[in-house]
This record gives C-alpha cells, sequence and structure tokens, in this order.
C-alpha cells in the first residue's frame, strides 16, 4: 500500500497545491467577465486541475531525478535516497504522465488553440528548467523568469482560457500574480545554496546572495502590491499586504527560517482566499495537506508539512 504512496508522493503534491490555485485564480478572473460562467467544479475546470496536475507532476518528477546530487547536499531527496522509489519506474511515471496530460488535452480541447499553445509552454518550460544542457534553474534571473511566468502567467491563463477566450485583460489580470511568484521564487532559492552550488548551478540566491536576494525579493513584493492596486484585484492584495510584513522582517532577520516562513505564508494565504471563493476547493486543499502529512510521519517519521 505505502508503495503506491510512494510513487504519489514523487509527484510533489504540496508544489502541486500552487499550481491548482493558481489556475483556480485565473477561472475565477475570466468569470468576473462573463457571470453565466457558472462558480464551482464544472467538467472543464475539473479535468483542467486533473491533466495540469498530471503534467506539472510529471515535470516535478523530472526535476527530482535530475537534482539528486543536489538533493543529497540539501537533505532533501527523502524518497530517492532510502530506496523507496526507483529511478527506472520514476522515468516511465513522469513519461506517462507528461504524455498522457498532452494527449488528454488534445482530446478535450482540440478546439482551443489558446489553451493547447499554453500546454505546450508548460511542458517545454518544465523540462528545460531541469533538463541539460539548457537547465533554467541553473541561470540566475532566467531561472526567476521561467518560474515567475510558468506559474503566475500560464498557470493563471490555463485556468481563464478553460472557460474564457484568451485576450489582453487576462494578461493585465496576470501581472500582480507574475510578481507575487517571481518574490516568493528569489526566497526558494535560498535554502538550497550549498547544494545547487556544488552541483555548478547559479541561481537568482547564487547571484544576488542572501541580503540582496532578501531585498529584491520585498521589492517584487511592493511592485506586486502596486500592481494589486492598479489592477483593482482585491484578492492579490490581500494576499501581497499579509505577506508585506513576513518579508519585511526576512530582510532585518535574514534566518533561513523566517525566508521559508515568508515564501509559504503567501500560498497559504492565496490557496486560502480560493477555498472561501470555491469551497470545493476546500476539500482538495485539506485532504491533501493531510495526505501528505500522513505519508511523511508514517513513512518516514518526519513532519511535513
Amino acid at each position: 500500500m505505502l508503495l503506491i504512496f510512494d510513487y504519489l508522493i514523487a509527484l510533489r503534491p504540496t508544489l502541486l497545491i500552487p499550481v491548482w490555485t493558481l489556475v483556480l485564480v485565473g477561472y475565477y478572473h475570466a468569470r468576473q467577465f462573463d457571470v453565466s460562467i457558472r462558480l464551482g467544479f464544472n467538467w472543464s475546470v475539473l479535468s483542467t486541475i486533473c491533466l495540469y496536475s498530471m503534467l506539472s507532476g510529471g515535470c516535478y518528477i523530472v526535476n527530482q531525478i535530475t537534482d539528486q546530487e543536489t538533493d543529497k547536499v540539501n537533505s532533501k531527496l527523502y524518497l530517492i535516497e532510502r530506496g523507496y522509489v526507483k529511478i527506472s519506474v520514476l522515468k516511465v511515471e513522469a513519461a506517462v504522465l507528461i504524455v498522457g496530460a498532452i494527449i488528454w488535452s488534445v482530446l478535450q480541447f482540440r478546439n482551443n488553440i489558446p489553451y493547447l499553445v499554453l500546454i505546450v509552454i508548460s511542458t517545454v518550460l518544465g523540462l528545460m528548467y531541469s533538463v541539460r544542457p539548457v537547465r533554467l534553474k541553473g541561470k540566475p534571473i532566467i531561472d526567476l523568469l521561467a518560474n515567475a511566468i510558468g506559474y503566475g502567467c500560464v498557470a493563471f491563463l490555463i485556468g481563464w482560457v478553460s472557460v474564457l477566450s484568451v485576450s489582453l485583460v487576462a494578461l493585465q489580470r496576470s501581472i500582480p500574480y507574475v510578481l507575487c511568484v517571481a518574490a516568493a521564487f528569489v526566497n526558494t532559492t535560498l535554502p538550497d545554496l550549498s547544494g545547487d552550488r556544488s552541483n555548478s548551478d547559479i541561481t537568482t540566491g547564487i547571484l544576488l546572495g542572501v541580503r540582496r536576494s532578501c531585498q529584491f525579493s520585498l521589492a517584487l513584493l511592493v511592485c506586486a502590491i502596486l500592481a494589486s492596486l492598479w489592477m483593482h484585484d482585491r484578492i492579490a492584495l490581500v494576499t501581497t499586504m499579509v505577506c508585506f510584513p513576513f518579508f519585511v522582517y526576512m530582510n532585518f532577520k535574514k534566518e533561513i527560517k523566517t525566508i521559508i516562513l515568508s515564501t509559504r505564508i503567501g500560498i497559504l494565504v492565496l490557496s486560502l482566499i480560493v477555498c472561501i471563493l470555491i469551497p470545493m476547493y476546500a476539500i482538495l486543499f485539506a485532504s491533501t495537506i493531510f495526505l501528505v502529512r500522513w505519508y511523511y510521519a508514517v513513512r518516514l517519521g518526519i513532519k511535513y508539512p
């Protein structure tokens, strides 16, 4: 039984939460321009959540395979290091998930060209981020842009175009979230500095150092607040304003635990807002946290998340 969960957890469910949240934020914003769209898990949205989870999960597996040495240094490679999962099986799992997601999107959304284009962009970005010789993860600022665009823009637009045509307004609406993701991503590079250096990856965190990275992420958050005000986006504004004191405190302390907290608080707040707006999401959100927490406690003896 646990063997099945081993390969399920390999999809990194806690990293799928930001994906789900931003897809649903895009969907919610699209509904504001067409009130005839039913707010809830209709078939288009539900299938998008499922196939995008497959695609993202497959890319996360590829990232774990390519980051084995880095994750050993950073003490993050629990499943592979302890032999709970086999690399050969993970490769098959990743291929099945990615190809399956692409086939599903073509079969269901074959008449929605923007949707299919976004799926292709997501696939290319997800693989290029981890796989050499491109490996965007090891290129400073480019790693930031890849994440900000991939999560803040592409995932948002996937949610939007699942129910409404793509437009300039959709791109404009994604701006606060691109900046939010960018601010959070800079912080995520800091706990992994040792492992990234050992693997010759020059991330944005390594390029700037801890002090300047904290300052840069705060500046990006301020830009996100201004963009939220400009777009009259209450969802993004509440999220960024809650994050602001944590990011300020982080700049004074510059400790890894405060940096991690600052990173996590944003996606937690945004996810909880989406749970309120779309109550069905609360079930998926809570059950995922419960499942992951149970698995890590039983299988690894770790209190996470």
